[in-house]
């Protein structure tokens, strides 16, 4: 795996900034969010026919603790099966270790309140930051930057697969705000804190790896 490019340090730049700015609007209890989080929930939350919601809400389902985990550690065992240690390192970091306490922390320190609209599924502890949002960045973002770097003849492959994995990144999110446990501010600092994470992880374990051709 090759080391972090200029490219995506700079992103992750971008990712920070907006993830402090959206905890910092939260924690003050700016009127820009409120303003925010309603723009966006009346875009996407409308009524749906009963078999779209229905998918709606296994989508987000995918994302609980229960399949998540188990997904890394089917995973994590192929990477070391597979003589891959770093990569099952990187992985299992992501998921188990950012995802899991970092983003349980986080939660307590803001200690936001979860939307008052009527739920589609249960769920308890606090908003911010989205925690189904940002175990997607870490999971799927970690498959990502895994197999960014094949060989030019898996070029396609990669490339379909990383666009697949992209797109589910985003409907879990959305799945957040559409079944109504999250608010759009609490999901984008999920994304912004997770795409961070991911790429300092990265950073500390193949920093000294060659850069690939």
């Amino acid at each position: 795996m090759a080391p972090v490019s200029k490219t995506r340090w700079w992103a992750t730049l971008g990712a920070a900034i907006i993830f402090c700015i959206l905890l910092l609007g939260v924690s003050l209890q700016q009127t820009w969010v409120h303003g925010f989080d309603r723009l966006i929930i009346g875009w996407i939350r409308h009524p749906l026919p009963p078999m779209l919601t229905q998918t709606i809400v296994t989508i987000t389902h995918s994302g609980d603790p229960q399949p998540v985990t188990a997904i890394t550690l089917i995973l994590v065992l192929v990477l070391v099966i597979t003589r891959h240690a770093k990569g099952a390192l990187f992985l299992g970091w992501n998921v188990l270790v950012w995802a899991g306490l970092g983003n349980s922390l986080i939660k307590h320190l803001v200690q936001r309140p979860r939307p008052t609209v009527d739920r589609l599924v249960a769920a308890s502890s606090y908003s911010f930051p989205s925690g189904h949002s940002i175990t997607a960045m870490l999971l799927w973002g970690s498959l990502i930057v895994m197999i960014a770097w094949q060989h030019h003849e898996h070029r396609k492959w990669a490339l379909s697969l990383s666009l697949i994995f992209s797109c589910w990144i985003v409907l879990i999110g959305l799945s957040r705000i559409y079944v109504g446990v999250h608010y759009p501010s609490d999901v984008a600092a999920g994304w912004s804190l997770g795409f961070v994470l991911l790429t300092l992880t990265q950073w500390l374990l193949f920093r000294k790896e060659a850069p690939s051709a």
